[in-house]
């Protein structure tokens, strides 16, 4: 193993950190209104991608995860103390019951890659009324976090030593899914523009 892998992964660690640092300040100026449900879920499912890496012979990739994690957990926090978007319907409560059902379905299997499958598909479920917030209100979201989740995903996968579906899926998943939620936000402001 090379010093650059490790290197890389905790780039994209400070990265995946470092990337809420504009939207906390935008949480707290008004402008971003993070859905509690899908930071609450997305905390402990990072949490569960974290403790799966780690049972099956982790890499460096998961430094981005933990960073993700930790920032994560610092939206909740502001979510708790009265910051961001508490309106619920029956998309959330669906979302979170079947987000919460992936979960147990993985504590019954003791299985990683089972895990980081049941996480991906709970991630699924818990991003979905962050998705429809932010296409429907582009202006709730803070590209700039989003798009830099998604690069230090991309060096979260190339610092990887260990390549098998583990410590690769849940990197490639919060790719997509953080590069999906930028693009909706940062493209759907522009088109309100004009």
């Amino acid at each position: 193993m090379s010093d650059w892998h490790l290197y890389l992964g905790i780039i994209a660690g400070l990265i995946s950190f470092g990337a809420i640092i504009p939207y906390i300040i935008d949480v707290l100026n008004g402008v971003a209104r993070p859905n509690l449900a899908s930071f609450v879920l997305w905390a402990l499912l990072l949490a569960i991608s974290v403790l799966a890496q780690i049972s099956a012979g982790t890499s460096w990739s998961v430094l981005f995860i933990i960073g993700d994690f930790v920032g994560t957990s610092s939206i909740v926090i502001l979510c708790l103390y009265g910051y961001g978007y508490r309106k619920y319907g029956k998309t959330e409560w669906i979302c979170t019951g079947l987000a919460l059902l992936a979960i147990i379905s993985w504590q019954i299997t003791s299985q990683p890659l089972l895990a980081i499958i049941f996480a991906i598909i709970a991630d699924v479920m818990a991003a979905l009324p962050t998705v429809i917030k932010t296409y429907n209100d582009p202006s709730s979201e803070t590209p700039t976090m989003w798009f830099l989740v998604a690069f230090a995903a991309i060096l979260s996968i190339i610092s990887t030593t260990v390549f098998n579906p583990v410590n690769l899926f849940f990197p490639i998943y919060l790719l997509i899914i953080n590069g999906t939620i930028g693009s909706l936000s940062f493209f759907g402001k522009r088109m309100k523009l004009r």
